[in-house]
């Protein structure tokens, strides 16, 4: 766990409060869009990965509060990129983590909002509106998941860990194949939970670890924030502390070390 984030940066709990609200707010939206044919109307982006209406509009409404509310944050979204501001706060959006999913009718897409001090995530929020669950971390205020606090599991040994993992196109586009058959037999089970339900289930207690190797800062920022305070770790495949590094590992803290090495035994 990090230095405390002090929450009268923001005007205090009552205005995290009011972003959670704006979240569910936006969340409801994105159903309505869903409804009225939004994945029909679905585009690519130059990357081939899909976008709709939804994202877009989940964006904007966040952007737009972010801006009314906190005018002096940058804001960073997947969908539209970067808002300068001053002062060291910066927002995050993913305004619909898991497109695909969205696209498919399957409810563990999510809405992810990530609140960086100078760099750092100090605040996470992840929201699933079809799947109705919202988890929020503050550095040194704790995590919770609707309002309970989180729980990482007590597994301890690799062996004994169910870990989820990234889609598998992920490991061959970063040269991790090989790793994959050690996960086979180096762990108890491995299921791929999409998007990030796998890091809910990681503040559940369900699962162990999670290793995803393509990622960026917006889809893991709330993870960080979240894992971190609940006692586990999030890091870069080759251990450094960061969202930044294109790949992640989260896991209860305890398992951590014994998966790592299993990485350095193939990372290119």
């Amino acid at each position: 766990m990090g230095k405390t984030f002090d929450l009268e940066r923001l005007g205090g709990i009552q205005s995290v409060d009011r972003l959670v609200e704006e979240i569910h707010h936006a969340g409801r939206a994105a159903i309505s869009l869903y409804e009225g044919g939004a994945a029909n109307r679905m585009e690519r982006k130059p990357d081939r990965s899909p976008v709709t209406e939804a994202d877009r509009a989940v964006e904007d409404h966040l952007r737009a509060f972010v801006q009314r509310e906190f005018p002096d944050a940058a804001f960073v979204g997947e969908e539209t990129g970067e808002h300068p501001g001053d002062g060291g706060l910066r927002f995050l959006v993913d305004p619909i983590d898991g497109t695909r999913a969205f696209i498919r009718g399957i409810p563990t897409w999510a809405i992810l909002v990530t609140l960086e001090e100078n760099g750092e995530p100090v605040l996470g929020i992840g929201h699933f509106p079809a799947d109705p669950c919202t988890l929020v971390g503050i550095v040194g205020h704790g995590t919770t998941i609707d309002g309970k606090p989180a729980t990482l599991s007590s597994v301890d040994r690799l062996e004994n860990a169910a870990i989820s993992h990234g889609g598998l196109h992920q490991f061959s586009d970063s040269n991790l194949e090989g790793l994959l058959p050690l996960l086979a037999r180096g762990t108890y089970t491995q299921r791929g939970f999409a998007d990030f339900d796998g890091y809910r289930r990681l503040l559940l207690g369900q699962i162990d670890a999670v290793i995803d190797p393509g990622i960026r800062a917006w889809d893991v920022g709330p993870a960080a924030a979240m894992i971190r305070e609940a006692g586990g770790r999030v890091t870069s495949l080759s251990g450094e502390d960061t969202i930044y590094g294109g790949a992640v590992i989260a896991s209860n803290g305890l398992v951590h070390d014994e998966l790592l090495e299993l990485v350095r035994r193939v990372a290119p």
